[in-house]
């Protein structure tokens, strides 16, 4: 498993240079008007810094490879079904319904049904989650979002 491991993270840590690279050849811009290759470079690093703090940690284990089940628990692909469908919900609403409504029940559903959360933890994360975001995109860095039946 410990090879796999290894595999997947130089994988993912050339990506996230590729990323970079692509990012810094399109322009990063200044912080307060970033350029078309600002938020590929800041991906690419994340994942990058990200990889390679795995490849530190899976090369540094002793001993023989842990044989593991790639789904850790047993029927786990059973989430998968659901949240693939939520995420169709969410790219066939997002123009009608807006992005906050949208955001919302998304993030919702996820918590509550796939993740098993409580209702009130549900509800308060995706409205958190839905508005933050929303404060970032559209009011921070001037993105358009769709309003559908909610206009801020």
């Amino acid at each position: 498993m410990r090879n796999n491991d290894s595999v997947s993270t130089l994988f993912c840590l050339c990506l996230g240079l590729m990323f970079v690279g692509g990012g810094l050849k399109m322009g990063l811009g200044p912080l307060n008007a970033p350029g078309p290759g600002f938020f590929p470079a800041v991906i690419g690093g994340v994942l990058s810094s990200l990889s390679a703090a795995l490849f530190v940690t899976v090369s540094r284990k002793k001993g023989p490879p842990e044989r593991e089940n790639f789904w850790r628990q047993k029927r786990s692909w059973v989430k998968v079904f659901p949240s693939l469908l939520s995420l169709f919900f969410y790219l066939a609403f997002l123009d009608s319904l807006g992005y906050l409504l949208t955001t919302s029940l998304f993030i919702f559903f996820l918590l509550k049904f796939v993740g098993k959360k409580g209702w009130g933890a549900s509800i308060l994360m995706a409205v958190i989650v839905s508005l933050g975001s929303y404060a970032m995109f559209r009011m921070g860095l001037g993105v358009l979002l769709p309003k559908g039946l909610i206009h801020l």
